[in-house]
């Protein structure tokens, strides 16, 4: 009986010293050195940060008085990156360290000025010349080129006339591309068609701060585009980020800004009116603009919004009177982002934007008391 203890207690100790011995190896692992300036002086307080991807290791230290180091234990392997940073000095990072079993690398490193270490690259590249692997002709409109277009108005297609080839005599915002009719023209928004089916034309109004990038496609269109004989106008909206933003305008046009010349035209033209009429009438513009982004959940999901309100009120002269014809209209946009997995990503936008036109069917053989009366009677 006490023979069989003594080897239970002989077996455990053997296996408690097999255990024990690649921890404590383990434990003598590591990394150190010494952290010295250019001129051979210790560097204290440096901060020294390890790092192995492949292991998932992250430690780090601070140097001391000597300008000394050590991180131990460290798991022996490969792939290991030391990054060494001090204020006023260059940031080193030494690669593809080796931490050998049972022993500690020592690894100096020398710290130089930062204004030592600036170096400047100019990079060149030129594109080539033609593309022989597309055929298409596009032009590409950014935010920032159409934030700084000086455009009169709030609507994205006073744009698409800057792109070769495309047109808007009647102002209609209807465009022509190549001479091709203005409902051969397919927009899409997201890669959503937003033409109206029945007309031909536009069928959606969008805030031109809500686009991050439009697309104009004249010719040689790819295989995912049908259905336009004149070309198509892709617009690509913006989504929000990691960061809140949020911006508000304010655009006001007035008769006081705008009361010696709005609409003026020779009185011959206009049956003898001439600009008595049109000096009397009040008429104001108003664009307020709210936009807001930011993340629901960072990295993960985001949402962006905005909603613009639009009073244009059109100073007219007709042959025997002058008018103000009036256009209200809400332009309300939504957009919620979710990025499901690497490979996944989900959109969900809303677009709404009612609209409301008053004396449109005015003219110089109706006058504007019978206009309202025809209204009430409908």
């Amino acid at each position: 009986m006490i023979a069989r203890r003594s080897l239970v207690v002989v077996m455990a100790g053997l296996l408690l010293l097999s255990v024990q011995t690649p921890i404590d190896a383990q434990s003598g692992s590591g990394l150190k050195g010494v952290v010295l300036d250019k001129d051979g002086t210790p560097v204290r307080g440096a901060t020294v940060a390890v790092a192995n991807t492949t292991l998932g290791v992250t430690q780090g230290a601070v140097t001391d008085e000597k300008g000394e180091f050590r991180i131990v234990p460290l798991p022996p392997g490969r792939g290991y990156a030391i990054t060494v940073s001090f204020p006023t000095m260059s940031t080193v990072t030494l690669s593809d360290l080796e931490v050998i079993n049972g022993r500690v690398a020592n690894v100096p490193v020398t710290l130089r000025p930062s204004s030592e270490m600036n170096v400047q690259v100019k990079v060149t590249a030129k594109g080539d010349v033609v593309n022989t692997e597309s055929t298409e002709t596009k032009t590409v409109f950014g935010a920032e080129f159409i934030d700084s277009l000086p455009i009169l108005g709030r609507d994205y297609q006073d744009v698409l006339s800057l792109a070769p080839g495309v047109s808007d005599v009647n102002n209609t915002g209807n465009p022509n591309i190549h001479g091709a009719r203005d409902t051969d023209v397919v927009t899409l928004v997201d890669g959503v068609s937003t033409t109206d089916p029945y007309s031909g034309k536009r069928g959606q109004e969008l805030n031109i701060d809500s686009i991050q990038e439009i697309e104009v496609k004249t010719s040689g269109a790819s295989a995912e585009f049908s259905r336009a004989e004149g070309g198509f106008v892709n617009i690509i909206t913006k989504s929000g980020g990691n960061e809140f933003q949020g911006k508000f305008s304010f655009l006001w046009r007035g008769r006081y800004l705008d009361h010696g010349g709005a609409g003026i035209d020779d009185p011959r033209l206009h049956g003898g009116l001439g600009e008595i009429g049109l000096r009397n009438l009040s008429f104001n513009d108003y664009y307020p603009f709210l936009s807001l982004s930011g993340p629901i959940k960072k990295d993960k999901a985001w949402y962006y919004f905005t909603a613009e309100y639009i009073q244009i009120q059109e100073p007219v002269n007709a042959l025997t009177q002058a008018f103000v014809r009036g256009t209200k209209e809400n332009r309300t946009f939504g957009k919620v982002s979710w990025d499901v997995s690497s490979n996944h990503k989900l959109v969900f936008t809303a677009t709404l934007d009612p609209q409301t036109y008053t004396n449109l069917g005015l003219d110089s053989f109706t006058a504007s008391q019978r206009l309202l009366e025809q209204g009430r009677i409908a």
